[in-house]
């Protein structure tokens, strides 16, 4: 297992909910932390199964800027 931090922009909480549990969805994703106040989105991941470009892609799919 891989873990990325990503820096995002400002996410509600109902966003970093919906962000979660899309990232949560994907294959060989393992875990997701969204933390709000410090604007950040951690993913625990398996390497094997998919890569930090697909969790960028996947995110800017569902609307979440990347700093």
């Amino acid at each position: 297992m891989e873990t990325t931090v990503f820096n995002v922009n400002t996410l509600s909480a109902n966003q970093a909910l919906e962000v979660k549990n899309w990232l949560t969805s994907m294959p060989g994703v393992d875990d997701v932390a969204v933390d709000v106040s410090g604007a950040t989105i951690t993913i625990v991941y398996d390497p094997a199964t998919t890569d930090r470009g697909s969790l960028r892609s996947s995110m800017a799919a569902v609307g979440v800027r990347l700093n």
